[in-house]
């Protein structure tokens, strides 16, 4: 039987989002104009490195093309919306006054790149159950920790968008809610064995540190755009 409860993953996830930066931080153009620019990268490397990196690995093929499924909707094409999640995350940001040159031209800050080094060696060379958590424990975090800037609120309250220009947000906070959490993870407790379990267990710790440096790149290059105001 298996020892390791998702529950106390998801716990441990939530208690760690409240310390990373810009999560939680008051909401600001600039710090919106850096997440979607810091974003932007990380959705191409989920989808385009990460996420195949495990799954190249991973036994059970209803994961598999659940999450092949996820990432064609991120990339190509979303039959709920009629368009990839890339298109309406470009018009998020120009939303927020960003130009496609930049969010084309965006680079990872410091931490940003390291965030994604850790997390890309965790999909290649760990289990790939540690691999899945890396992909979607933020995921989960936005959805479930109340106040998170992820939320298409703050962005209307604190920047003074109109509901259609939050779509973006708005939309992933349901899609999400299909990419991971408890019972989106529940499908990996029968790969549990003790082996696994004790990789996932010196793993976490890695995924949520990588999960702190994305943050701290974020807030890292607000800190640049409003110093450029």
């Amino acid at each position: 039987m298996s020892t390791l409860q998702l529950s106390d993953i998801a716990s441990a996830a939530l208690e760690a989002a409240k310390t990373w930066p810009w999560v939680l931080a008051p909401l600001t153009r600039e710090r919106g104009q850096a997440y979607i620019l810091q974003h932007v990268l990380r959705n191409r490397f989920f989808s385009s490195v990460m996420r195949p990196a495990w799954l190249s690995r991973c036994p059970d093929q209803a994961i598999v093309r659940r999450t092949i499924s996820q990432m064609g909707e991120e990339l190509v094409y979303d039959p709920a919306i009629k368009a990839a999640h890339t298109k309406i995350l470009w018009e998020m940001g120009r939303n927020v006054g960003l130009t496609d040159a930049q969010m084309n031209a965006t680079v990872p800050e410091t931490e940003t790149a390291a965030a994604l080094g850790l997390l890309e060696h965790l999909a290649r060379d760990w289990h790939w159950t540690v691999g899945w958590l890396g992909s979607s424990i933020d995921e989960f975090v936005l959805t479930a920790l109340p106040g998170h800037n992820f939320h298409p609120d703050r962005w209307k309250d604190c920047l003074g968008l109109a509901e259609e220009q939050v779509f973006f947000f708005r939309y992933h906070l349901s899609a999400d809610l299909e990419h991971a959490g408890i019972k989106v993870w529940r499908p990996m407790e029968p790969w549990l064995t003790p082996e696994v379990e004790a990789q996932i267990r010196r793993g976490l710790p890695l995924i949520l540190e990588a999960q702190r440096l994305f943050y701290a790149g974020v807030e890292r290059q607000a800190m640049w755009l409003m110093s450029a105001r």
